[in-house]
């Protein structure tokens, strides 16, 4: 027999807090090569639109969502790492302070909105020692674990980005697999959104969304 979830009323409610979480966070310990899961299976580059994978890196369950933005992995990169100005870029922050730097590490306090019904307040520590790629893991605040990174790599010559937004957390109370999966597709998604809107011609941006939606 198939074993059945019961969802309790205690069981709901913190299914409900980590979508709220989660849908909340921006953005992610170094990855040696040695901690991927050869199991993994290469992604190929998406024309359109959002791809999605789950891997295993390091023994934990990483979504690993990939697209195609319509700007260089520069500009890309200016956007992504521009704390000071995040709350013009991305749609669910409120607020965003670097709080330290050392070499090429930054801790930035991030305070967020889930839904208009919770406010968040997080650090993380963001290493962006390496070119085209940023890395993260939690300070403190939300979650018992909140990892990932972006990795931005050139195509077309160079004029666009194979966009890849890695994430792995942990609420820190039992929340189905499968919820917090969704949950962290559904996640990437808008931040993909808000990324093309701020770094692609502005036709060019509608279009590719109008495309991820249907």
């Amino acid at each position: 027999m198939r074993p059945t979830l019961v969802w309790t009323r205690s069981t709901a409610i913190g299914a409900a807090v980590v979508a709220l979480l989660l849908s909340s966070c921006l953005t992610s310990p170094s990855f040696a090569e040695a901690q991927l899961n050869q199991k993994s299976v290469a992604m190929a580059i998406p024309l359109t639109g959002v791809i999605h994978q789950e891997q295993e890196i390091g023994r934990k369950d990483f979504i690993i969502s990939k697209t195609l933005v319509h700007a260089t992995p520069q500009r890309v990169f200016d956007i992504v790492t521009d704390y000071p100005n995040a709350v013009r870029y991305f749609t669910n922050l409120t607020s965003c302070e670097v709080l330290s730097e050392k070499n090429g590490v930054k801790h930035v306090r991030f305070g967020a909105k889930a839904n208009g019904l919770m406010k968040l307040d997080y650090v993380l520590s963001i290493d962006q020692s390496k070119a085209n790629r940023i890395e993260w893991t939690r300070v403190k605040g939300s979650f018992k674990a909140n990892e990932g990174y972006w990795d931005l790599t050139p195509v077309e010559g160079g004029k666009s980005t194979l966009v890849t937004y890695a994430k792995h957390v942990d609420p820190g109370f039992f929340t189905p697999k499968m919820f917090v999966h969704k949950t962290l597709r559904d996640t990437a998604e808008n931040i993909f959104r808000d990324l093309k809107r701020n770094v692609e011609p502005p036709q060019v941006a509608v279009d590719s969304y109008a495309k991820v939606v249907k």
